[in-house]
């Protein structure tokens, strides 16, 4: 009888590494009509195939955490799905698959994916393939892959008709918060309403040291808003955010305490608020915040930020 040491022995020995602490992000069923296939009669035809996606992502980046942000979004994986069907129409489900695989393995953290595509349409059953790659075997991928391997591929992930507005508190006061809400109620975007600071004291503490502090002001002034208008939804991560605007919902970004948001992420002195937003701003793949005429800025702030990537329109 082997012990447990000689079992883990012979087990490297053999070639054959025990894999620990293994995790899955996966959709299933997701179902799509596309045009595919290699004979005659599929070619000008829309048929439902359902994609079936398991990636094997890597659990030593973090600690344990309950933070959205730090995971790999599902909707990252229909972003990948979404992106390839809407590429040159190919003949083989095994060439959608390879495109997709390879795809996943450019997400953050992905080592491993599973792909299987399944013809609903050809007959009684289902008509499918199957195929696994690892992010060591991309890596050896013939040249005409090229372009999708990690660094070269830019996923879709810019959300159509959205913005986001940056407010001061000037705009919740009652001479003001009918502006807002009429704004945002007739506009044809969807927006994601960044509140300043509950109240002036927090603007003046200093940002590199009181991080936690200054994002509980702005959660906190995300409530008095959200109790003023109560139909806006509270978004507490970016993933959160894009889902909602996604959804076509208007939300007030409520950062949590779970928020990462770094002293190099700083750059608008004695302004952490709008330091925030605009690090948002640029999360969400936008490049315009909004603000209201009675929110001004001075020359200095929107050179800063113009800098830094993002500009300044008016409403």
């Amino acid at each position: 009888m082997f012990t447990e040491k000689f079992k883990k022995k012979d087990l490297l020995y053999l070639g054959v590494k025990k894999k620990e602490n293994v995790d899955h992000i996966l959709v299933r069923d997701y179902v799509r009509e596309i045009e595919i296939g290699a004979f005659q009669s599929e070619y000008g035809i829309q048929q439902r195939v359902s994609f079936n996606v398991i990636l094997e992502v890597n659990t030593d980046n973090y600690p344990i955490h309950d933070n959205v942000d730090l995971v790999l979004s599902y909707d990252n994986i229909i972003e990948v799905i979404e992106d390839e069907i809407g590429q040159k129409r190919v003949a083989l489900l095994e060439t959608l698959a390879e495109k997709i695989a390879l795809s996943c393995l450019c997400l953050d953290s992905v080592v491993a994916v599973t792909v299987r595509l399944e013809k609903l349409d050809r007959g009684l059953g289902k008509l499918g393939v199957q195929i696994s790659r690892t992010k060591v075997q991309s890596n050896g991928t013939k040249t005409s892959m090229k372009p999708l391997q990690k660094g070269n591929l830019i996923i879709k992930t810019k959300i159509p008709n959205t913005g986001l507005l940056f407010i001061s508190n000037r705009m919740l006061l009652p001479e003001n918060i009918s502006d807002l809400k009429e704004f945002v109620s007739t506009s044809k975007m969807t927006w994601v309403v960044c509140p300043s600071e509950i109240f002036t004291e927090f603007s003046e503490m200093n940002p590199k040291t009181d991080i936690e502090v200054l994002t509980m002001s702005i959660a906190q002034n995300a409530y008095v808003l959200h109790k003023k208008i109560n139909n806006w939804k509270l978004a507490r991560s970016n993933t959160e955010v894009a889902f909602l605007l996604k959804e076509g919902m208007n939300c007030i970004w409520c950062p949590s305490d779970l928020y990462k948001f770094s002293k190099k992420d700083i750059f608008l002195n004695k302004e952490f608020a709008l330091s925030m937003a605009c690090h948002l701003t640029k999360r969400l793949l936008m490049k315009k915040i909004y603000l209201f005429q009675q929110d001004k800025l001075p020359d200095v702030l929107t050179e800063a930020m113009q800098n830094n990537g993002v500009t300044v329109e008016y409403c």
